[in-house]
Parts: structure tokens; sequence; C-alpha cells
């Protein structure tokens, strides 16, 4: 059976925005052992360097991965990601990390992230 493992997002700061998309979501970024730290040292990096930081859906069935590209973002998405906000504060915390309203449809927000990629966001009902 098929079926979506992993949502990538190509970025250009993938550490700093995954504490963006981390808040967005409500998921946590998966934390690095010592494997894995010891992998990046070998590599001149550190988690705060890592071109790619995975967010872990909380039963682990997604992940939401952000990588980093050497190119700019310069168009609108073609795919986007939608999210039930729990209340008004979710959305003034993603507005006070970067978040940029840019329209309003039938009460969906279209919002960008601080690297400019689109989502949407929806109030709980």
């Amino acid at each position: 059976m098929s079926g979506i493992v992993e949502i990538v997002l190509d970025c250009r700061h993938a550490s700093k925005l995954a504490r963006f998309w981390e808040a967005a979501l409500g998921w946590p970024i998966r934390p690095y052992d010592q494997a894995e730290i010891d992998r990046l040292a070998a590599l001149g990096l550190t988690p705060e360097t890592d071109p790619m930081v995975a967010i872990d859906s909380p039963d682990g069935s997604l992940v939401f991965f952000l990588q980093e590209v050497p190119e700019p973002k310069t168009a609108k998405n073609r795919m986007h990601v939608d999210i039930r906000l729990r209340d008004q504060a979710h959305l003034d915390e993603l507005l006070q990390l970067g978040a940029t309203v840019l329209s309003e449809h039938d009460g969906w927000r279209i919002l960008a992230d601080p690297e400019g990629n689109e989502f949407c966001v929806k109030h709980p009902d």
C-alpha cells in the first residue's frame, strides 16, 4: 500500500524555519541523538547548521521535513499545507514568529511563513 511518509519543504535556513513550523503544527522537532550529532560533526555541522530538519507527527505516521536548497523561492507554491488553529492565541503566536497574513477567503486565512512559503489556517469550529 502506498502513502505519504514525508512532506518536504525546500527552504534557505532549515533549523530556523523548523522552529516556526514546530509551533505551527504543534509537532516536535525530531531530537538529535548522539549518533546523529557525531555524523553532523564529521561533516562540520551542528544541529543549528543541519541543512535537513525533521518534525514528527505525534503518532509518528508523518514527517514534515525541511531541506535547505541554494535557490530562493521565486513564485507561489504549487502545493501548500492547511492547518486548523487551536485558538486565536495560536494565530498570534505564528504572527509573532514571522508569519504574514496575505489574504482571507471563505473563513480561511492565507499566510506566508518567514521565508514566504504560503499556507492556510482555519479557526476551530
